[in-house]
């Protein structure tokens, strides 16, 4: 079973690949790339999986709790 989104519970789809070589100065470098089936992120802030049918804004990288506190202008009183 894969991860299972934290606001509706549904199974996600896909995941992450990852890469090591090395660059021509002796670098190491590691990619994180998506696979191309992937519909889900799993939040930058607190690791929460979220699907992107749930997601406020799937770009962000961030779950609806951290995006509304981090992304969302606030209202000042």
């Amino acid at each position: 079973m894969g991860e299972l989104c934290t606001v509706c519970g549904k199974e996600c789809r896909g995941g992450f690949e990852v890469y090591e070589r090395q660059l021509a100065d002796g670098t190491p470098e590691i990619i994180v790339d998506t696979t191309p089936d992937r519909n889900f992120n799993v939040c930058d802030a607190c690791n929460r999986t979220i699907c992107f049918d749930c997601s406020i804004d799937r770009d962000s990288g961030y779950c609806n709790d951290c995006y509304r506190r981090w992304c969302q202008p606030q209202e000042h009183d």
